[in-house]
């Protein structure tokens, strides 16, 4: 497998053997906003599903396996606003604090 990585004033290219771990952080891509247009077209297109099966290289079929995911899982937001900057107020927001962290 052959890598690139950015570093400040170098990019630096990596040859590796398989299997490999690979992570990166949030700097990998920066999204581009689409334009109300772009957003109308792709409702419209067709999504094609493809397995691992289908998708094939020259060492033979890929697998993948995941070993680990970092994110917690997603949870209901509790929609709970404390407005102002009284100590009252910011008591309360740190006790809140408080007991969701712990839980």
């Amino acid at each position: 497998m052959r890598v690139e990585r950015d570093l400040e004033d170098v990019v630096e290219e990596l040859e590796l053997t398989l299997p490999a771990v690979i992570s990166v952080t949030s700097d990998i891509n920066t999204p581009r906003l689409p334009s109300m247009k772009a957003i109308l077209a792709a409702s419209k297109k067709t999504v094609t599903q493809w397995s691992l099966a289908d998708v094939a290289c020259d060492i033979g079929p890929l697998t993948a396996t995941r070993a680990s995911a970092c994110a917690p899982e997603q949870t209901d937001r509790l929609g709970i606003c404390i407005e102002g900057d009284s100590d009252d107020n910011i008591a309360a927001f740190a006790d809140h604090l408080r007991n969701v962290l712990n839980q």
